[in-house]
C-alpha cells in the first residue's frame, strides 16, 4: 500500500456542501507523491418532482503528499474547477479555483510482518481548508455550483487498512468536516462521511495492479444563514453509493481510475440527485528510502 489520496473537493455535492478529507484505499509512510486528478460529477435538479436542469462539475487539482516523519505524513491539494448548469432555455458555466487544503495525519498503528509487509495500519489526521477559492452569496441561484465555500473548515480524519492475506485487504475511513460561515454569515452544515473497500493487490511482471470495490456514505446537516436555518437551500441529506477503482502501480508512477454511483439518497427533500462520479489521476512516486525498493 504506497499510495495516499486526498479529496480536496470543496463543493462535493453539486457545490459547497461536501469537503470531507481522504487518504482513499491506500495508506503507507515510504514514498512522497506529486500528482494531478481529475474528477468529474454529474447531478439533476428537481423542482415540484419535475427535473428542470442538469449539472455536471469538472474539478482538477495539483496534490502533493510528504513523508515529514516516521510516523507523520502532511497532504496538501490547490483546486480548479468548472461547473456548467443545462436547463431546456440556456447553459451557464462558472469557473474558478477552488479552496487550497492542508491535512497532517499520524500513523497509531504500523504493523508490519516478518516481511515488512504492511498488515495493519491505523491513521488520524486533522486539516484546514482556506476560503481563497471562489464563492457566491447566498441570494445567487448558482452558489451551490461555486467552487468555494467561502468559509475556513476544519477537517478530521481516521483511516485503517488491515491486510486479510497476501493478496486482500480491507480498508475503512471516517471523515467530519466542520464548516464555517463565509463573510455573509452563510455557512455550509457539517458533513460525514464513511466508506469501506475490499481491496485485492497483484503483481504483474514488473508492476502492480490494484483494484477495490465497496461503498461510501456521505451525510450532509442543513444550511444556516446567521445561525437560522434556511428552509429553500438547507442543503441536508445523505448519499449512499458504490465504488470501485482499478489502479496500475510502478516503480515510479501509480495511474488510478474510480467510478462511483448513488444507490440510495435524499438531499434536500429529493430536490438534487446525485447520478455519477468518475475520476482518473497521475501520481510520481518519490521513494522515501532507496532500500525499500523491493518492499512494493
Amino acid at each position: 500500500m504506497l499510495f495516499s489520496y486526498v479529496k480536496s473537493t470543496a463543493c462535493d455535492l453539486c457545490g459547497g456542501v461536501g469537503s470531507n478529507a481522504s487518504i482513499g484505499i491506500f495508506a503507507a509512510n515510504r514514498f512522497h507523491l506529486l500528482g494531478v486528478r481529475q474528477n468529474i460529477r454529474g447531478f439533476h435538479s428537481y423542482l415540484n418532482g419535475i427535473k428542470h436542469s442538469s449539472e455536471t462539475i469538472w474539478m482538477s487539482d495539483l496534490y502533493f503528499r510528504s513523508q515529514v516523519g516516521k510516523r507523520v505524513q502532511l497532504y496538501g491539494s490547490i483546486p480548479f474547477q468548472v461547473a456548467r448548469q443545462k436547463t431546456d432555455f440556456n447553459t451557464t458555466f462558472l469557473t474558478g479555483f477552488s479552496d487550497p487544503n492542508v491535512l497532517g495525519t499520524f500513523a497509531l498503528i504500523d504493523k508490519k510482518d516478518s516481511n515488512k509487509v504492511t498488515r495493519d495500519f491505523l491513521n488520524v489526521g486533522m486539516g484546514i481548508k482556506f476560503p481563497f477559492g471562489k464563492f457566491l452569496s447566498y441570494q445567487s441561484d448558482l452558489k451551490n455550483l461555486a467552487p468555494s465555500t467561502g468559509s475556513l473548515d476544519v477537517l478530521l480524519l481516521t483511516n485503517y487498512t488491515h491486510r486479510i492475506k497476501n493478496d486482500w485487504s480491507l480498508q475503512t475511513e471516517a471523515s467530519h468536516s466542520f464548516k464555517g460561515e463565509d463573510r455573509d454569515g452563510y455557512r455550509y452544515g457539517s458533513s460525514t462521511q464513511i466508506s469501506g473497500s475490499l481491496i485485492y493487490n497483484r503483481k504483474v511482471l514488473l508492476s502492480r495492479l490494484i483494484s477495490s470495490i465497496g461503498f461510501q456514505y456521505d451525510s450532509y446537516q442543513s444550511s444556516r444563514l446567521h445561525d437560522q436555518l434556511i428552509v429553500d437551500q438547507n442543503n441536508s441529506g445523505y448519499v449512499l453509493a458504490a465504488k470501485g477503482s482499478l489502479n496500475l502501480m510502478t516503480s515510479r508512477f501509480l495511474i488510478s481510475a474510480q467510478v462511483q454511483r448513488a444507490m440510495s439518497q435524499n438531499i434536500n427533500e429529493g430536490s438534487i440527485q446525485q447520478k455519477w462520479v468518475v475520476g482518473l489521476s497521475l501520481n510520481y512516486l518519490i521513494q522515501k528510502k532507496q532500500h525499500e525498493k523491493n518492499n512494493l
